[in-house]
């Protein structure tokens, strides 16, 4: 059985310096360059950066952050605490192994912006360390779980 390839939705993605130049064409229509995609929820570009990506998923966990603290009745830290693993933080991991952060300040930016900053709104937690909360939540930093989710991914 014959595969009929839909041209319009055909797109070029250029990775790397030295091909920069030549075009592609499929039945003799040119295939346009793009510079960013978005593949299975994942932002990319030609330089293979996730930064765009990042600031995607801060900027919704941070909404998913408020929607949490505004519709729960109960100020129970430990009952907020597992709703944000619950709504957030599967939003954070999801394909982390692809796109996880190498860069120290993306990194800060996924830890500080989302989870630090959710913990010190919950109540009794603003004068505590970031640390001291994530003890009492019985919780690792978003930074510790990508990594285990790296090392299973590997094995």
């Amino acid at each position: 059985m014959a595969v009929k390839i839909l041209v319009p939705k055909c797109q070029i993605l250029q990775l790397g310096r030295g091909n920069m130049g030549i075009s592609y064409n499929i039945s003799n229509v040119e295939l346009p360059n793009i510079s960013v995609v978005k593949e299975l929820g994942i932002t990319s570009d030609s330089r293979l950066d996730y930064s765009d990506h990042i600031n995607t998923i801060v900027t919704k966990a941070h909404q998913r952050n408020c929607l949490i603290l505004r519709c729960f009745k109960s100020n129970e830290p430990s009952l907020l605490f597992r709703a944000f693993t619950t709504y957030v933080r599967p939003f954070l991991e999801h394909d982390s192994p692809v796109w996880s952060p190498r860069y120290a300040y993306l990194i800060n930016k996924l830890e500080l912006s989302v989870q630090c900053k959710f913990t010190k709104r919950l109540r009794g937690f603003r004068q505590i360390s970031y640390a001291k909360r994530l003890v009492h939540l019985n919780a690792d930093t978003l930074e510790s779980r990508r990594l285990k989710l790296d090392l299973t991914m590997i094995t």
